[in-house]
């Protein structure tokens, strides 16, 4: 392929921000802050935009680690998802400092098509991906209102990662948080345990109730949880229990559903203890992902041609969940995958951190960030690109409303 010369301006830019853009990823990895604590990632990741000339709101729609950097005005706006949070004993057993890196890249390659196209580009701090979800927070502050079409990446195990293209591909669960408290009664476990309500029992129901409910659901729901407290001696009967599940299904409908179904086991595991039930869900849930096949056609053909060539996607359902969901229900959005192992690796580990540091793991930031860039510059370019994935993102939408 041939590049036009924005095609090359676009490369040059990202080129000349190589240095400072691997400098501030390798500052993410080397402190590696968990959801909603990524105040030196943060930091790191606005200053590097302030210094390619990106005007920057720090704390975004009230998120203290959230931020919103901007360059040009007027449409088409184009949003890049930069992450930068770790996960708990992992650290970044996730990658998300190549995500920040490869964000930030890209919106600083496209911003250099503004000399003589109209738009606005825009690269968002996003925290806490891993946990309560920045982006449904960020798009209930309205942050990404005006979005006309939202581009990430996310780093993947070689051999497994690739880039969705056909039906049925590139399609993540929606996720609910749910934290369920017993309350009971404390008493001498072995001299007058008649006195006690065990909070641990009625949690230990609940466990039960949900690994029988598997048998009755879909293939595709995931529902996994583990206790948090549950008592302070053996001698002493637990009055307070509590346990955190997250429950999986393909559709918000269904998680809610999902959640409303736990919530009865929960109800029965009180009836049968005398515990007092507390259900909580700590917060709004994550959304299943819209695919976009007509953006993700346009990342694969630049991955291609940038020479990160990748198996094509067995469709299946979605095992993972991400916020970007929640995005991808506000505009049309598509993510490049990209390998930083040369196998499968179990992911959310510590191998995957170590991977996450090595000078291919950086090319293959660089290279996902070009491709993005390529893809945003096409919808700067071309209005009737971001028509065709607007008409496939309404037709998908209607598809999940009916």
């Amino acid at each position: 392929m041939e590049l036009t010369e924005r095609q090359e301006r676009v490369l040059r830019a990202i080129e000349a921000a190589r240095t400072a853009t691997r400098r501030t990823s390798e500052f993410i990895h080397a402190n590696p802050e968990v959801a909603m604590t990524e105040e030196k990632s943060s930091a790191a990741l606005a200053d590097l935009m302030e210094e390619f000339g990106f005007d920057v709101e720090r704390q975004a729609g009230g998120i203290s680690t959230a931020f919103v950097a901007k360059r040009g005005s007027g449409r088409p706006v184009i949003g890049f998802l930069a992450e930068y949070d770790a996960l708990p004993g992992v650290a970044h057993g996730c990658g998300h400092n190549l995500i920040a890196g490869s964000n930030a890249v890209a919106g600083i390659g496209l911003a250099a098509a503004l000399e003589d196209l109209p738009g606005t580009v825009i690269v968002y701090g996003c925290p806490a991906e891993e946990a309560i979800g920045g982006k449904v927070y960020m798009a209930q502050a309205g942050v990404f209102d005006g979005l006309d079409i939202a581009l990430t990446t996310h780093p993947g195990a070689g051999g497994h990662t690739f880039n969705p293209v056909s039906e049925g591909t590139g399609l993540s669960l929606a996720w609910q948080e749910i934290e369920i408290i017993y309350h009971g009664q404390t008493a001498h476990a072995a001299a007058d345990p008649e006195n006690g309500i065990n909070s641990l029992n009625a949690l230990l129901f609940v466990f039960h109730g949900v690994d029988s409910l598997r048998q009755h659901v879909k293939s595709s729901v995931r529902m996994h949880g583990i206790i948090t407290h549950g008592g302070v001696a053996p001698n002493v009967t637990p009055d307070y229990a509590r346990a955190r599940f997250f429950v999986r299904a393909e559709s918000l409908k269904e998680t809610a559903e999902l959640a409303e179904k736990v919530r009865k086991i929960a109800e029965g595991a009180a009836s049968m203890s005398g515990a007092r039930l507390e259900f909580i869900l700590p917060h709004p849930p994550y959304a299943d992902q819209v695919p976009n096949y007509t953006l993700q056609r346009g990342i694969k053909e630049y991955l291609d041609m940038l020479g990160m060539q990748l198996p094509d996607a067995t469709p299946e359902p979605g095992r993972g969940s991400t916020d970007v969901g929640n995005v991808s229900y506000l505009a049309p959005t598509a993510c490049a995958g990209f390998p930083i192992t040369e196998g499968l690796v179990p992911w959310h580990s510590t191998i995957v951190h170590e991977a996450a540091g090595q000078d291919s793991s950086y090319e293959a930031m660089f290279t996902a960030g070009k491709a993005i860039a390529l893809v945003g510059l096409d919808c700067l370019e071309k209005p009737e690109l971001i028509e065709a994935a607007r008409q496939e993102w309404r037709s998908r939408l209607a598809a999940r409303e009916g």
